[in-house]
Order: C-alpha cells, then structure tokens, then sequence
C-alpha cells in the first residue's frame, strides 16, 4: 500500500505530473511529446507537442491520489494568480487510485471555460466534480474514465 499521507503535496503534485506524461506519450503510441517547463510559477506543469502537426497545448494538472476509501466528489482549486486563459491552455484534472496508481477518472477543460463552470471565488476558481460516472454534472461534457478517450480528448483539442 502506498502511504500518499506522508507525501508532500509537492510529490503529489510531481507524481501526477509523471503520470499524466507517461500516459499521454503511450496512449498516443508516441505521437504526444510532453515537457516540462524550466520554472512553475506560471500555472503550466506540462507543454504538450503534438509531433504529427507541430501544434503545442499548455496543462496545468491538479490531482487527487485516492485512498480506499473514496470521495464522491472533488475539488479541484485554480489560482487567480496564475490562471490564464490562451487558446491553447488547458486544466487536466484527475483523480488517480493510489493503491493501483491507475486512472479513477480525468477531466480535460478548456482554460476559457474554467471561469464559466467554476465558482468563483475571491483568490480561486474551484471546481467540484463528481467522480461517479453516471453523473450528469456541469463538468461530465469534460469527463474522461481511461486514458484512451484522455488522449483523444487531447488530441481534438489540439487539432482546434
């Protein structure tokens, strides 16, 4: 069993990170190209080239290393200090099964349309979606359950 307790949120953080890279590299079959920016104060954990048309996508990940014992719901903050909006940025939200460090479910959205299905809050944009995939919350348009319909999902958007 993996003691995500005595993890930093730091180690949290970098794990998701190296996950969400690994995936995007296989489930593509090596045609998605992350990198990592040289500093992380700008809200942009991955840059993502796409070697099939050269287009490139900004991600910031925010992610949950689930427990046994799982949430319903979420939540997941994006700062107003380093929030932006270009074209070609994106927030991947995901929650990850710790014991199995596998994928519970993802989120894929579009930067310009964290603030319309946020709360707003003075400092942040929080996000609350549920993890059920029945559920037919403002965020199941964005919702991915396996890395395939991820990495397609990655894809359409940079193919926009």
């Amino acid at each position: 069993m993996i003691a995500i307790d005595k993890l930093t949120s730091s180690q949290r953080g970098r794990i998701a990170e190296l996950y969400v890279a690994a995936t995007l590299i296989a489930a593509s079959g090596g045609r998605l190209s992350p990198f990592t920016p040289v500093s992380d104060d700008h809200g942009v954990d991955l840059v993502v080239l796409d070697k099939q048309t050269g287009r490139t996508a900004a991600i910031q990940v925010k992610a949950w290393l689930m427990p046994a014992v799982k949430r319903r719901t979420v939540q997941f903050d994006v700062r107003k200090a380093t929030f932006v909006d270009y074209r070609n940025t994106v927030l991947l939200a995901l929650t990850l099964d710790a014991a199995m460090m596998s994928l519970d479910a993802a989120w894929l959205i579009p930067m310009v349309d964290v603030p319309r299905i946020a709360v707003e809050r003075p400092d942040k944009y929080a996000l609350t979606p549920s993890r059920s995939p029945s559920s037919r919350d403002r965020y199941c348009p964005y919702r991915h359950a396996d890395t395939q319909s991820l990495t397609k999902a990655m894809l359409g958007f940079l193919s926009r």
